[in-house]
């Protein structure tokens, strides 16, 4: 292709050798574009015309090897011909010169000769010596001699070259690159018809014959658009290319490779420490052999190419040099660093700052991994300990965007610095920060004790300060609710764990007993006062640890150090305040508002705020949009999230969630999409729909790269494992609970979720004792750390359905009524779950007043899973009350509810309290929402999701103010326009249409 001229040259060459005029070609030009054929197309050209073939090839390794190519020319040719014998001297040369020239002149007397060398740069000085003798001497001999070198060449001994060029009949051939046209020819004789592969083929050969070859050998594989590995045909031809160019082409390709786009005659000459003339003729050799596109490879694969077949020894050093040459060429602090980590060298001074601004701006850019491998490379050229420390907390600050283990991992060995003084006050501060971000609130606190200016007194003991910000201790924990139906609800001081202690029995239940130390005033001292003035309740004395110890949840899931139940010599004392125990009341700051660790430190994504819902969640949303834009920071966008979730309500979240799940994962940040996925899962736990909580937190578990142990997936597996019990699947939920966790994990906010999702498996299983001690270890610890919100996780009436269990009802009442006066009792989904609890323990009449109240705020907060729980205790306590047809109503639509959840057990205790509702009554099941709402008015609407709901005609006038007239006529109306014909076969869906009758 393309080659027509050289064809007709040789052929020229070869019919003046017929008439006896010796002739001498050279063919030179690029690497790989076509010289060994035009040698092979030679070759058989004469054997075509019956002429003697003598061939032969250089090579780089044997270019001291003595007449080795005359040797190969003597191998090839008839028998007779021999290598002649090389004598020392310019006499003995001379003979041997002669002897061999004769040699191939008896040759000639019966066919012309052709003598072929390829690669005629890398043949030994004698054997050249030789040949271009017998070119001299035999001009009228009828020998063509051709020769084939590629550019650029070395000039081992320029006289030889001079005289090379100076002989007489000398036709000097240069192929060069395929044109464009000319490789469109050789894909479509190839058949490559992808465009993606026709693009790929042109961009990586640049019309090399060679390198086209190699490509479309590889590209197959690679698929289209894509390009092969640096080991395949293309990194091979590129290598192969490099060798036949010579070292100093070698070399200059190397220098490239690592200088990359920094590569220029000025730039590799100054890295290879040569002249930059020569450099520069080298570089044009390369891009006139299509190796290079200017001063760069043409693909990357060939830059990989050229790096992975150098040593490493060499290519390190290549780095290390190319680092000080791209510095003072003034490139950006990435390119530099990319250098230093590539040589993994860290030792000259320069090298740790300019390590460190380059991390800054490649977290900038979004490319962690690369930030995180400087980061860490100037931690090994950094020996001041501080130093040391602060490098440490960027590469935590960077590692969590990708692994939030890792940067779990890191924290705590900068908190180890941080203990020992190695950190500035600057970086206590932000380690304080990143700890809160983690939920690691105590360890955060610990921190804040240490900057100079925290409150000396503030960091000592169950009530401990909280530095620098000013905030009120939480103060020791007494007793959560007094002496009442024979069981004490023990708190926990600092480093206790919460117990449940059943008087005068002498029974025990199965758990470690873990109190806190004896204090001042506890055991028999007087009851100390709070800072309110209120008196706190007194705890047993020695007496109440004396037990022996048993191990806690045998045979259950999880981990964690749990609360323990116990037997108790000695009452507690009543609660100050009757009916709500005031010590389960966080203690008052001096602003008079709640105070905790996490109030005090800035609670991070885990606080919301205690007033002014509505605000909150404006302010939430316009904080997520300014994120949208740039977010360099995750907690920010968690906080709001978590504010949409609990204040403004899943359904606002959702759309939120999605959108920075998306986006951390097109920032190639997997540790902050999962963060993000799982307020997400949370989001859809609250909707009830536990399908899409349990895919959302797998997905969440599978963005982290290590084991789900660690604190960032302690509060997805919590969340994974409620998804797990409500849909039945309990035996897939304790795996998940017995996965082990990291020691930060069980000492933060996360765990609450965890702590929640294990109790309720243990109330599942029917461990009452083990379930409460979760719960209220859950307390314990939301009021500790402030963050004791029902509205995020109602302890509160999970322990009072565990006391249940255990037959203690006056406790249980307790716990439901201090929730229902907390101020997120006007929350719909607290006050629908808190409503449940508390007609658990009402007579039939009452419950059914109270359950009916609970689905009514259920229906507000959209929670469909609460929502059926509740109908199925409402459908009990209307069959109870005698009101078989309504019950029969409000279990139609419990049922359907919980099928549509996917909960399993749930929806089969609605089929074990009596005949069980089918699917095959749903008479308009393909309706949607829109679709029903635009069939009816709305007073029809709201009439007939009254009806649904299980209310009589009589009941439903006296809601809607209107005659049962006016009912029944519009239920005549929604039957005929939905096309049923009772009550029975309306959709369920109609009660989700309305929320207040």
């Amino acid at each position: 292709m393309e080659r027509a001229a050289e064809h007709k040259a040789l052929e020229r060459a070869l019919s003046a050798c017929a008439k006896g005029h010796s002739t001498v070609v050279l063919v030179e030009g690029p690497v790989g574009c076509g010289k060994s054929e035009l040698i092979s197309e030679a070759i058989d050209r004469a054997a075509a015309r019956g002429g003697v073939v003598l061939r032969a090839s250089g090579a780089a390794a044997e270019r001291g090897l003595p007449l080795g190519v005359l040797a190969q020319l003597a191998a090839s040719g008839p028998p007779g011909l021999s290598v002649p014998r090389h004598e020392r001297g310019h006499g003995g040369l001379l003979e041997s010169m002669e002897l061999f020239g004769a040699a191939v002149r008896r040759l000639c007397a019966t066919a012309a000769v052709t003598v072929c060398v390829d690669d005629w740069q890398h043949a030994d000085d004698l054997s050249r010596a030789h040949l271009l003798h017998l070119a001299r001497a035999s001009r009228s001999a009828g020998i063509l001699l051709v020769l084939a070198r590629a550019l650029p060449a070395p000039v081992p001994d320029p006289v030889l070259e001079t005289e090379l060029l100076r002989l007489p009949r000398l036709s000097r051939l240069r192929p060069a690159p395929l044109s464009r046209g000319a490789v469109d020819t050789l894909l479509d004789e190839a058949d490559v018809t992808d465009t993606g592969h026709r693009h790929l083929a042109h961009r990586m050969s640049g019309g090399n014959p060679l390198l086209l070859r190699a490509a479309l050998e590889d590209l197959p594989a690679g698929g289209a658009g894509r390009a092969p590995g640096a080991d395949g045909a293309y990194g091979q031809a590129v290598f192969t290319c490099l060798t036949r160019a010579g070292a100093d082409a070698r070399a200059v390709a190397q220098a490239v490779a690592v200088l990359d786009a920094h590569a220029c005659a000025d730039t590799v000459a100054a890295l290879l420490e040569q002249p930059v003339a020569g450099v520069a003729r080298t570089l044009d050799a390369l891009a006139a052999a299509a190796l290079l596109d200017g001063d760069r490879f043409r693909h990357p694969v060939a830059r990989a190419a050229v790096l992975d077949a150098t040593p490493h020894a060499e290519r390190t050093a290549l780095h290390r040099r190319a680092a000080t040459v791209v510095r003072q060429g003034g490139a950006p602090a990435p390119e530099v660093a990319e250098r230093l980590v590539a040589a993994w060298d860290a030792s000259a001074p320069w090298a740790v700052p300019v390590l460190q601004s380059a991390a800054a701006q490649l977290l900038a850019a979004g490319q962690t991994r690369r930030a995180l491998d400087c980061l860490r490379l100037a931690g090994e050229g950094l020996t001041e300990p501080r130093r040391r420390a602060d490098n440490a907390l960027r590469g935590a600050e960077a590692a969590a965007r990708i692994d939030p283990e890792d940067a779990e991992s890191r924290l705590t060995e900068v908190l180890e610095e941080a203990r020992t003084g190695n950190l500035d006050p600057e970086n206590l501060t932000t380690l304080a920060g990143l700890l809160v971000g983690q939920g690691r609130l105590d360890e955060a606190q610990e921190i804040r004790d240490l900057l100079p200016d925290a409150d000396p007194g503030a960091g000592s003991g169950a009530g401990a300060g909280l530095g620098r910000l000013g905030a009120e201790a939480v103060a020791g924990v007494g007793a959560e609710v007094g002496c009442g139906g024979g069981v004490a609800v023990l708190g926990a001081g600092s480093g206790a764990v919460g117990a449940v202690a059943r008087v005068g029995d002498g029974r025990r239940a199965a758990g470690a007993v873990a109190l806190a130390p004896r204090q001042p005033g506890y055991g028999g001292g007087p009851v100390p006062e709070r800072a309110d003035g209120a008196r706190r309740h007194a705890v047993a004395g020695p007496a109440a640890v004396a037990a022996p110890v048993e191990p806690f949840g045998s045979g259950g899931p999880g981990v964690l150090t749990a609360p323990a139940v116990a037997p108790v010599s000695a009452a507690l004392a009543v609660p100050a305040v009757p009916g709500v125990p005031a010590d389960l009341w966080p203690p008052a700051g001096r602003d008079g508002g709640r105070s905790g660790r996490a109030g005090a430190l800035g609670a991070g994504p885990w606080g919301l705020a205690e007033r002014g819902g509505a605000a909150a969640v404006g302010a939430a949303e316009d904080q997520l949009r300014a994120a949208l834009v740039g977010c360099t920071a995750i907690e920010p966008v968690l906080g709001a999230l978590r504010t949409l979730v609990y204040l403004g309500g899943p359904a606002r979240a959702l759309p939120w969630c999605a959108e920075f799940a998306e986006q951390t994962e097109r920032r190639a940040a997997p540790g902050w999409s999962a963060l993000v996925r799982t307020v997400h899962a949370e989001a859809l736990l609250r909707q009830g729909d536990l399908a899409g909580a349990e895919t959302a937190a797998r997905t969440a578990l599978a963005a982290l790269p290590r084991s789900a142990g660690g604190t960032a997936a302690t509060g997805t597996v919590g969340i994974l494992a409620q998804a797990l019990l409500a849909r039945g699947h309990a035996d897939m939920a304790a795996a998940e609970l017995a996965r082990p966790l990291t020691d930060s994990a069980q000492a933060a906010v996360p765990v609450l979720s965890y702590l929640r999702a294990r109790g309720r498996f243990h109330l599942a299983a029917g461990r009452y004792h083990a379930a409460l001690g979760d719960f209220l270890e859950i307390g314990r610890r939301m009021r500790r750390w402030g963050l004791d919100r029902p509205v995020v996780l109602p302890w509160r009436t999970d322990a009072a359905e565990a006391l249940l269990g255990l037959g203690e009802t006056r406790q249980a009442e307790r716990f439901v009524t201090q929730q229902l006066a907390l101020p997120d009792a006007t929350d719909a989904w607290v006050q629908g779950i808190s409503l449940r609890r508390r007609a658990a323990l009402q007579d039939p009449r009452r419950r059914k007043t109270l359950l009916d109240r609970s689905a009514e705020a259920l229906r507000r907060s959209g929670d469909r899973y609460e929502l059926a729980c509740t109908l199925v205790e409402f459908g009990r306590a209307l069959h109870e009350c005698g009101e078989s047809a309504r019950a029969a109503m409000v279990n139609r639509t419990a049922w359907h509810l919980a099928d549509e959840c996917g909960a399993r057990p749930l929806r089969d205790t609605v089929e074990s309290s009596g005949p069980a509702p089918t699917r095959a009554a749903r008479t308009v099941p393909t309706a949607s929402s829109s679709e029903l709402a635009e069939r009816l008015t709305d007073s029809e609407r709201r009439v007939a999701a009254l009806a649904v709901r299980g209310d009589t005609n009589r009941e439903i006038a006296g809601k809607l103010f209107i005659t049962v007239s006016t009912v029944e006529q519009h239920l005549t109306r929604a039957y005929r326009k939905l096309g049923v014909t009772s009550r029975q076969q309306l959709p369920v869906e109609l009660q989700l249409l309305v929320t207040e009758a």
